[in-house]
C-alpha cells in the first residue's frame, strides 16, 4: 500500500498525467492507511490530501474519496477551503459526518479544531503545564483562546518576542475574549477585583513585575520558546529565560509554544512537572526543490512548468518567478540587511510600475526619505523587510504583502525578522543564502523556520521552498536548553538570579564564591543582582573607578536632565565599562565609533529630532554615503542603541554611581528623565504609554494632547473611542491604520 501510495505521489509532484481510476485507488489507499498509528505513514496521508486537494480534480467520485479522507484525518477546514475554491465541489456528507465535525467543533467559541489541536487542548486541560514544538501553520496560538474561554483564570499573561505578534495576538483576543481588561502596555492600573489579560514583549512583564510584585498570575503563554535556549546567545536569552523561571516559580499554569523544538530541558520538565508533546505535522504541506547553480544545474519539472538553472543565481530567481506555473507571492531570504535591499532593488528595477498603495508610499516619502528604496519597490510590487526597520513599518509592509488584491505587495525580501511567527501570505519560499546574518552556515532551527513561512493555512494546500544553494547544516541539536540547569558553563548574571536552591552544588559554589568577593571588597550583592544581566566584572571595575575618583562632580546634575557634558560623561563610563562587544557591534567598536556614538545619542537627547532630521544630520551624512545605508544605519541607531542598551545601562549607572555617592555622602542621581527620553522619546507618562503601545512617535506629537492626562492604556483606548473624528482629522490615514493596529 505504501509503495503505491508513495511512487503515485511522487508522480503528481513530477506534474505526470495520471488517470481518475488511479486517483481513486490512490485516495483508497490513503483511506485505509489512516488507520495506522506511524507518524510517518500519517504525514504520507496528509500529503496525499494536500497535493490531490491542490490539483482541484473535477471528477466527483474523486472529490467525494478526497473528502472522506479528509474527514477521517479532521482537518475538517480543508473542506472549507476546496469549496472557497471550487463550488462544484458538493460531496455527500452523512450524519457522521456532521456529529464528528462537532465533537471537534468547540462548545465556547465554535471554531472548529483540527484533530491535533484538539489533542493538545486536551493534553492542556489534563497537565495545566505544557510544552508544545508544533510547525508554522500548525494553529498553536488558536488554542490559546480555547485554553482561555474554558478555563477560570482571574488575571492571564501572553508573552511575545516582537511587538508584531504582540499587536497580532493583540487583535485576536481583543474581537474574541470578552470580560477582562486587556493591555498590552505595562502601564496598566491594577483593580483587585477585575481580570486582566497581559499582552507583553519579556522586557516589558519584567518592567510590569517590578512595579507590581503582588500581581498574581494565573496562566501565562510564552510564544516562540525556543529563543530561552541559552545556545543562541543572542543578547535576550536570558531575559526570556529569567520571566520564565520567575513564572514558573508561582502556582500559575502555563502553556510554552514554538516550531520544530525536538525536545525541551528534561531538568527544567522535572523540577516543574511538565509535559512536552511533539508534532511533526505539516498542515500545510511542503514541496522542495534544490536549484543550486552549481550542483543543480539543467531542467527541474515544478509543477507544470520546467526551470533551467544555470550558473547565476540571480537569473536562476529571475526565471522561478516568472515561471507562470508557479502561483502565489514569494518570500525571498538573504542573510545581511543590506543584501536584502539591493537584492530587491536589483530584482524590481526592470519591473514596470503597477498599482499599489498611493498612501503608503506618500507617508513612507514623508517620514523617511522620498529616495528610500523600498518605495521604489513598493511601486513595482516588492518590498524588503529586516529587524532594523522600525517595527510599525514592518508591519506595514507585511500587511501590504498579505493584501490579495492587485494592488499587494508580490516579492517580500527579508532577513530571519519574517521567521518569529509572523503570518504572511506567502505560497513560495526563496531561499537565496545557506548562510546566516554572522556569516556561518543556517542552522537547522532557523532553516526550518524561513521553511516553515512557505504556505498557510487556508489559503494554501502546498507550499514551495526553494533553495538556490543546496543547504550544509547537518541536523543540528534544536533541544531547548535552559542556562542554568544545561549549560556546563552557566554565566554569573545568570546564577545571581536564582534561589540557591535552584542550583547545583557547582553553580552555588561558583556564586558563593562571587558573594565572598564582593562581601570583601564591601560591596553589597543586591547592587550587582539588581542590574540584571549587566557583566559583573565591568561593574565592579566601574564601583572601583568611582570610587577612585576624586571629582564625581562631574556626573552630578539636579536638573530632570544633565547638562550636554555631564551626560557625555556618563555616556562614556557607560561604553568603557559596560558595554559588551555585541553591543558595540561593527558600526562603533572603536574610539572613533564610541565618540559618534555618543554625539548622535545627545543630540537625539536634547534635540528629540524626527526621523528626517537625524537622517541628515552631519554626523550620520558623513557616516554613510548613500540614502540606504544611511536610513539603516539611523534605524540600527534608533531601534538598538536608543531603545534598548542605552536605557538598561543608564539603570545600571544609576544604581551603581548612587551606592558610591552614599559611601562617599554626597548626593544621588536620578536617570529616570534620560531613561524615558532615549527609550520612549519622550518624557510625558501619556505618551510614554503610547509609545509602549507601538506607536511611532510621528503619530504622538500630532495627537498627543488628545491623551493627555491619561494614566493607562484603558485610559488611551477609551480616549481613542471618545475622540476617534477629531483624531482622524490630525494624522494621515496611515497612521490611522498604525494607531487601529496598536491601540
Amino acid at each position: 500500500m505504501q509503495p503505491f501510495i508513495k511512487q503515485t505521489l511522487s508522480n503528481i509532484k513530477d506534474n505526470q498525467t495520471i488517470d481518475s481510476n488511479s486517483f481513486e485507488k490512490l485516495l483508497i489507499n490513503t483511506y485505509r492507511l489512516l488507520d495506522s498509528k506511524d507518524s510517518i505513514d500519517y504525514n504520507l496521508c496528509l500529503s496525499v490530501i494536500c497535493h490531490v486537494a491542490n490539483i482541484n480534480h473535477k471528477d466527483n467520485m474523486v472529490q467525494q474519496l478526497l473528502y472522506d479522507c479528509i474527514i477521517k484525518y479532521r482537518v475538517f477546514l480543508y473542506n472549507n477551503l476546496l469549496i472557497e475554491r471550487n463550488a462544484n465541489f458538493q460531496p455527500l456528507i452523512s450524519a457522521q459526518d456532521v456529529l464528528l465535525q462537532s465533537f471537534y467543533t468547540s462548545n465556547k467559541t465554535n471554531t472548529i479544531l483540527t484533530r491535533p489541536q484538539k489533542e493538545i487542548f486536551n493534553a492542556f486541560q489534563a497537565h495545566r503545564r505544557l510544552v508544545v514544538s508544533a510547525p508554522t501553520s500548525f494553529g498553536k496560538t488558536r488554542i490559546i483562546r480555547e485554553i482561555i474561554s474554558h478555563n477560570h483564570y482571574k488575571n492571564i499573561v501572553l508573552i511575545m518576542p516582537t511587538v508584531s505578534l504582540l499587536s497580532e495576538q493583540y487583535q485576536d483576543i481583543k474581537k474574541n475574549i470578552e470580560g477582562y481588561t486587556l493591555s498590552k502596555s505595562s502601564k496598566v492600573k491594577i483593580d483587585v477585583d477585575r481580570k486582566y489579560i497581559l499582552i507583553l514583549t519579556p522586557e516589558r512583564i519584567s518592567a510590569f513585575l517590578e512595579e507590581h510584585p503582588d500581581f498574581k498570575i494565573d496562566f501565562f503563554v510564552m510564544d516562540e520558546i525556543y529563543k530561552i535556549d541559552f545556545k543562541l546567545d543572542d543578547g535576550r536569552f536570558r531575559v526570556f529565560s529569567d520571566i520564565l523561571y520567575r513564572l514558573a516559580k508561582t502556582t500559575a499554569d502555563y502553556y510554552l509554544i514554538g516550531p520544530y523544538i525536538s525536545d525541551f530541558s528534561q531538568k527544567f520538565r522535572d523540577n516543574f512537572s511538565v509535559k512536552f508533546v511533539k508534532y511533526d505535522v505539516e498542515i500545510v504541506q511542503k514541496d522542495f526543490y534544490s536549484l543550486d547553480n552549481i550542483k543543480n544545474k539543467g531542467s527541474h519539472n515544478i509543477e507544470q512548468g520546467k526551470v533551467k538553472i544555470i550558473g547565476d543565481k540571480f537569473i536562476n530567481l529571475l526565471r522561478i518567478v516568472s515561471q507562470e506555473s508557479i502561483d502565489g507571492k514569494f518570500l525571498i531570504y538573504r542573510y545581511q540587511k543590506r543584501y536584502v535591499e539591493e537584492t530587491a532593488k536589483k530584482f524590481l528595477e526592470t519591473w514596470p510600475v503597477k498599482p499599489h498603495n498611493d498612501q503608503l508610499v506618500e507617508y513612507l516619502s514623508n517620514t523617511v526619505s522620498a529616495d528610500w528604496d523600498l518605495i521604489s519597490c513598493i511601486k513595482r510590487g516588492g518590498a524588503f523587510h529586516h529587524g532594523a526597520m522600525p517595527r510599525h513599518i514592518q508591519d506595514l509592509i507585511v500587511d501590504e504583502f498579505n493584501d490579495s488584491s492587485k494592488n499587494g505587495i508580490d516579492y517580500l525580501f527579508c532577513t530571519t525578522s519574517l521567521t518569529e511567527g509572523i503570518n504572511s501570505a506567502a505560497k513560495n519560499v526563496v531561499i537565496y543564502d545557506k548562510k546566516i546574518g554572522t556569516g556561518e552556515l543556517l542552522k537547522s532551527l532557523d532553516r526550518k523556520n524561513i521553511e516553515g513561512r512557505a504556505g498557510r493555512f487556508m489559503r494554501h494546500f502546498i507550499g514551495r521552498v526553494f533553495y538556490l544553494e543546496a543547504p550544509e547544516d547537518v541536523e543540528g541539536d534544536t533541544t531547548v536548553g535552559i542556562e542554568y540547569l544545561d549549560s556546563p558553563n552557566p554565566s554569573i548574571e545568570t546564577l545571581i538570579q536564582l534561589e540557591d536552591s535552584d542550583l547545583s552544588e557547582t553553580t552555588r559554589k561558583i556564586k558563593e564564591n562571587l558573594y565572598s568577593s564582593l562581601e570583601m571588597n564591601g560591596i553589597p550583592e543586591s547592587i550587582v543582582r539588581n542590574n540584571k544581566f549587566v557583566n559583573v566584572d565591568g561593574q565592579i571595575q566601574l564601583i572601583n573607578y568611582l570610587r577612585k575618583s576624586n571629582n564625581l562632580d562631574k556626573f552630578y546634575f539636579e536638573s530632570s536632565l544633565p547638562n550636554l557634558e555631564t551626560s557625555r560623561e556618563i555616556l562614556s563610563k557607560i561604553y568603557e565599562f559596560l558595554f559588551t562587544d555585541h553591543d558595540k557591534g561593527k558600526n562603533f567598536d572603536n574610539e572613533v565609533g564610541k565618540s559618534i556614538l555618543i554625539q548622535l545619542t545627545n543630540y537625539y537627547i536634547y534635540h528629540t529630532p524626527p526621523f528626517k532630521q537625524l537622517l541628515i544630520s552631519d554626523t550620520v551624512t558623513r557616516a554613510r554615503e548613500s540614502i540606504n545605508s544611511r536610513i539603516r544605519y539611523v534605524f540600527d541607531l534608533t531601534s538598538k542603541y536608543f531603545e534598548f542598551v542605552w536605557p538598561k545601562y543608564l539603570k545600571s549607572f544609576e544604581n551603581i554611581y548612587n551606592f558610591v555617592a552614599t559611601e562617599k555622602h554626597q548626593q544621588n542621581i536620578n536617570l529616570d528623565m534620560l531613561v524615558a527620553r532615549l527609550e520612549y522619546g519622550t518624557t510625558a507618562p501619556h505618551e510614554i504609554i503610547l509609545r509602549d503601545s507601538g506607536l511611532p512617535n510621528e503619530v504622538i506629537g500630532k495627537i498627543s494632547d488628545y491623551f493627555r492626562g491619561c494614566e493607562n492604556f484603558e485610559d488611551v483606548q477609551r480616549i481613542k473611542i471618545e475622540k476617534s473624528a477629531d483624531i482622524r482629522k490630525k494624522i494621515h490615514s496611515i497612521e490611522q491604520k498604525i494607531l487601529d493596529k496598536y491601540i
